[in-house]
């Protein structure tokens, strides 16, 4: 067995045979090396498709989209812009919104009661406090208080219309969920708004402090 071995790693000695023990080792390899050649991957002139269950997982799976919000179908739960009625009363009015934070939701409902009512509504002898020319921008909403800016060419009405005013622009933001109090701005600068009592006011304004707005005055005796 010795003038069979050789070194681990150094070639076999040109003009010396195998040893007849490893021939058939030799034969088998040879063998098996001929056998892959011949069995190569066919090659096709145009890819074929593979069936959706096929596919390892995740492969067959599209992209998720994102769409816009809808908008909401106004209903008795729905967010309400308040207009003024015949007796100088407010009065609710539900209205969709769209938006996907409580910022958007609130501007498209402000730009709603900016534009004031429609054609059914003013036939209902609804119309609003807030002149041509005033703009309402929702300039943050932190903890539920929502900061809302009026700006615009326009007059702000004084007296018992700035009252209604005001009423106008807090009930109809408090209407939206996830806004509880309202701080309102002129042109960037704090506001002092009148309350229905008459006084004024610079703190976060609630739905509460003009809910007297809502009920139409007792007649005179």
């Amino acid at each position: 067995m010795t003038g069979a071995r050789r070194e681990r790693g150094r070639p076999w000695p040109a003009g010396r045979t195998l040893p007849t023990a490893l021939l058939p080792t030799a034969a088998l390899l040879a063998g098996v090396l001929l056998g892959t050649a011949g069995c190569g991957v066919p090659v096709q002139d145009s890819p074929t498709p593979v069936a959706a269950g096929q596919l390892p997982y995740g492969l067959g799976s599209t992209a998720p989209t994102t769409t816009a919000a809808p908008t909401s179908e106004p209903s008795a739960e729905s967010p309400h812009v308040y207009f003024v009625g015949p007796q100088e009363t407010l009065v609710a009015r539900p209205r969709g919104v769209s938006g996907q934070t409580v910022a958007r939701q609130l501007g498209a409902l402000l730009a709603d009661l900016q534009q004031g009512p429609d054609q059914d509504e003013v036939a209902q002898q609804l119309g609003t406090a807030l002149g041509p020319g005033i703009t309402l921008h929702v300039t943050t909403v932190v903890d539920g208080t929502a900061t809302v800016d009026i700006a615009g060419s326009g007059d702000l009405p004084a007296g018992r219309g700035s009252r209604l005013a005001s009423g106008q622009i807090v009930l109809t933001a408090t209407s939206v969920p996830g806004v509880d109090s309202v701080v309102l701005t002129r042109n960037g600068d704090l506001v002092e708004a009148l309350l229905p009592n008459g006084e004024l006011t610079d703190a976060p304004l609630t739905a509460g402090d003009y809910a007297i707005l809502l009920v139409a005055p007792a007649p005179a005796s």
